[in-house]
Formats: C-alpha cells, sequence, structure tokens
C-alpha cells in the first residue's frame, strides 16, 4: 500500500500550476494572433502602396492623353499634319520641288530572267520514278 501513496505523491498538480499553466497556453495564443494581424497589416499597407502608385500612374497616363487629345483638336496640329504628311502650305510661303534624274533600271540581267530548259518526260513518269524507283 505504500508503493500506491508514493505514486500519488509525484504526481501532485495544484490549483496555482494549472492556472499559470493556462494563462501561459491563453498568453502564447494570444501573441500568435497578434503576429497575425501584424503581419496582415504589414500586407495590406504593401498592396496599399501598390495601389497608389497604380492610381498616380493611371492618372498622370490621364493627364497626358487630356493634353493630346487638346494638342489634336487644334489648329496647330492640322497644320502641321498638313505640311508634314501632305506637303501643304500657306499661299504667300514658296514651295520647292526637287526632282531627281530617273535612274535607268532597263538593264537585262541574264542571269535573273533565263529560263529553266522545259523537261522532256511528262509529269506522271516523274511521279512514277519519285515513288517506285529503286533506290539508286
Amino acid at each position: 500500500m505504500r508503493a500506491v501513496t508514493q505514486r500519488r505523491n509525484g504526481l501532485r498538480i495544484t490549483l496555482p500550476q494549472v492556472l499559470i499553466m493556462v494563462g501561459i497556453a491563453t498568453g502564447i495564443w494570444f501573441l500568435s494572433s497578434f503576429s497575425r494581424l501584424m503581419e496582415r497589416g504589414h500586407t495590406i499597407r504593401a498592396q496599399e502602396s501598390q495601389l497608389v502608385a497604380t492610381v498616380t500612374a493611371l492618372h498622370q497616363a490621364q493627364v497626358d492623353l487630356k493634353l493630346t487629345q487638346a494638342y489634336v483638336s487644334s489648329d496647330a496640329f492640322v497644320e502641321r499634319a498638313l505640311r508634314t504628311n501632305l506637303k501643304y502650305g500657306r499661299p504667300e510661303e514658296t514651295h520647292l520641288v526637287v526632282i531627281t534624274p530617273a535612274l535607268d533600271t532597263s538593264t537585262n540581267n541574264t542571269l535573273a530572267y533565263s529560263e529553266m530548259p522545259q523537261s522532256q518526260t511528262p509529269n506522271w513518269m516523274l511521279w512514277r520514278n519519285l515513288f517506285f524507283a529503286p533506290n539508286d
């Protein structure tokens, strides 16, 4: 009977010890949930900065497009397009037309235009020889 009482004495856990263990476990849980919240907050701030950069770039592109639209709808753009693309000018301006002499391209190149001699064998014989002739 004495051996049974010795075992019971070795496993003695008091109420304050249980409360301390529960407190430690609760503290660890609170710390882990707090660290997860901090990580989420950091991720949200990083995404926010990326979105702000994207919005800023899109606003700048919108401003550039509005400036381009205002320029295209102006008379300056029309005049520039007429001068550069269509070679128009104002009536009081002097226009110069540069004419270059035409190059002589009538030289015959006998190698480039030489004709291939016509084959004397009919097409059906060529195909027959291609598929059924023994390999030489």
